[in-house]
Parts: C-alpha cells; sequence; structure tokens
C-alpha cells in the first residue's frame, strides 16, 4: 500500500513559524552614537513567506560512491593578509629577546654561572629562540580559509595539518578581538563559537579590519537564514508525517 505525500500549504506552516522566530533569530548589538543598538540579523518575514511554500524534503539514504565523495583539497582556499606575517614574525622575535636577555642576566649576576658555561647556553638559546619564531611565522604563512554556502572552512598547521568546518546551523556567537600589534597592523581576529561549545571553534586571525567585519556580519546572515531553513523543513516533515499518520487508519478502515 502506497501513500502519496500532500503538498503542504505555506498558511499551515506560518502558524508554526511564530514560535521558531523568537527561538531563531541572532541579534548582535550595533554601535551607533556611542550607544549600543541591538540589530536583528535574523532573515524578514517576507524571506520565511517565500520559504514557507517549500515541500517537504526527504533525506537521500542511499551510500555514494567513493569517487563522489568531495575532499577539503576540492575547496580553493584563501590566505590571511600578508601583514599577519610580519605581525607575528615581531611579535614572536620581541617576546624571544626579551626572555632570553632576562635568562641571560639572570644566569650571570644571580646564579653566576661561569662564563664558559654562560657562553654556550646564551647561544643555545638563541638558536632556540629563533627556531620558535621561524615555525611560528611559517604556521602563518599556513593558514587559509574559505566561506562556503554553506559552511566557513579553515585549515592550520604545517607538520600536522588541522582542518575544520563549522556548519552555519551550528553557528551561535562571533566575536571580533584586537590586540595591540593587530592594531598597528590594521589586523582583526575573528573568533566563531558553536552551539554547546565554551571555546572558539574556529579563530581565524590575520583580517583586515574591514573585511574581518564585513566577513562577521555575512556569517550572523547565513546562519540566520539556515536556522530558519531548517527549522521550516522540520515543520514540514512534522506536518507530513502527521497527516500520514492519520490517513494510515482511514485507509486501513476503508481495505476492510
Amino acid at each position: 500500500m502506497t501513500h502519496e505525500t500532500p503538498e503542504i500549504k505555506g498558511s499551515e506552516i506560518k502558524d508554526r513559524l511564530v514560535d521558531i522566530k523568537a527561538s531563531t533569530s541572532i541579534k548582535e548589538p550595533a554601535l551607533q552614537g556611542g550607544s549600543a543598538v541591538v540589530t536583528d540579523l535574523s532573515p524578514s518575514m517576507d524571506s520565511v513567506d517565500e520559504l514557507s511554500n517549500l515541500k517537504s524534503e526527504r533525506l537521500d539514504h542511499r551510500p555514494q560512491p567513493q569517487e563522489q565523495w568531495q575532499s577539503f583539497d576540492q575547496i580553493p582556499l584563501s590566505p590571511v593578509e600578508p601583514r599577519h606575517y610580519t605581525q607575528v614574525l615581531i611579535e614572536t622575535a620581541t617576546i624571544s629577546i626579551i626572555f632570553i636577555t632576562i635568562l641571560s642576566v639572570f644566569l650571570i649576576f644571580v646564579a653566576t654561572i661561569p662564563l664558559p658555561i654562560a657562553a654556550i647556553v646564551i647561544p643555545a638559546l638563541l638558536m632556540i629562540g629563533s627556531g620558535i619564531t621561524w615555525v611560528r611565522y611559517l604556521n602563518a604563512k599556513a593558514i587559509g580559509y574559505a566561506v562556503c554556502s554553506h559552511e566557513l572552512v579553515m585549515q592550520t598547521g604545517i607538520f600536522w595539518v588541522k582542518r575544520i568546518s563549522l556548519p552555519y546551523t551550528r553557528l551561535q556567537h562571533i566575536s571580533l578581538s584586537q590586540g595591540p600589534l593587530e592594531r598597528k597592523f590594521y589586523l582583526r581576529t575573528l573568533k566563531c563559537f558553536s552551539a554547546g561549545s565554551g571555546s572558539a571553534e574556529i579563530e581565524l586571525p590575520g583580517l583586515e579590519s574591514k573585511t574581518a567585519e564585513k566577513l562577521r556580519q555575512h556569517l550572523l546572515s547565513m546562519a540566520a537564514i539556515a536556522i530558519k531553513t531548517t527549522a521550516i523543513i522540520n515543520v514540514n516533515e512534522e506536518v507530513n508525517q502527521k497527516k500520514i499518520n492519520e490517513e494510515e487508519p482511514a485507509a486501513d478502515r476503508a481495505e476492510q
């Protein structure tokens, strides 16, 4: 016995979207005239009306052959601003020099180690500091990201490569940070937090200030649309399943 899936009318879904809108709206503070104004970045009801006629979408559970699998390598990644490489180089070198200088003064004047030993230890510390600086510089150059239609992708690492994919449906909060040296180079770090995570899922440094703010607004808008669309599809599925359950007893009685 087969059942036809009934077409879902927009009026049946709009009533359910009233509660969904309150739970899926993403609001972020925007500064206007020195005061914080809450801006609702979720899609308007007009866009919801356009999606309200969306029919129920069934998930295709058929397995895909391995030849059709999409790899991260097929996603073109964009590098961060080149100024970030210089920032990391200056930052790491400065910290290393300060640390080595303090440690050298302590070893010579406080610990009073013999000068022959100090002549070996201090150059070794300089070599270690130079190595750390170079590794951090290479790691900064290895950062790449991609803003896709359904997710944000980031790649880091030179020896152990780490690729992170954050779907917009899980994106909950985005923050921008800027340290003293980043302010000097007009750069910002974008941090993306997912639902149920206390720490940033994605921490993307080396973004130009205007680009970082524009990307933040874009990701928030995409997250709101993705959450709203998912809610509409879930409502469609629920209404369809309810109608099927109501028609099954009637069909059984008709057959008898």
